[in-house]
């Protein structure tokens, strides 16, 4: 999947409303005001991801590792383009977007792979 160059700003949708916004803790100002769109992350994007988020030291523990696991043991999802973008850090954000987790740093970082750890959850 080719990324386009976009502005970040064009990238960012809003997740779910207002009430994503009060669930992310914040996010929304650490981005300029708009949630990156983790709901349309595929559940291969997520399981890729959030190895991602386990790899690079960002989310830990037997809970993220558990989800993973039982993510990536269903069918298609280890092997979907999806999965391969999320270990690479793409975040798969709709319509041909993507928003690279390389590009952020610190609390951002840390609050996607969040969102991303429940987005897996919910394919499960």
């Amino acid at each position: 999947m080719m990324i386009k160059p976009i502005a970040l700003a064009a990238l960012l949708a809003l997740s779910a409303g207002a009430d994503a916004q009060t669930r992310s803790g914040g996010l929304a100002g650490l981005l300029g005001g708009a949630l990156p769109n983790v709901a349309s992350a595929s559940a291969g994007n997520a399981a890729g991801l959030l190895g991602y988020c386990v790899k690079n030291n960002v989310l830990s523990g037997a809970n993220a590792a558990t989800v993973l696991g039982n993510l990536t043991g269903k069918p298609g999802v280890a092997t979907s383009d999806g999965f391969a973008a999320g270990q690479a850090g793409t975040l798969e954000t709709g319509r041909g977007s993507a928003l690279s987790l390389d590009a952020l740093k610190g609390q951002a970082k840390t609050k996607i792979c969040d969102l991303v750890l429940k987005r897996a959850k919910s394919f499960l």
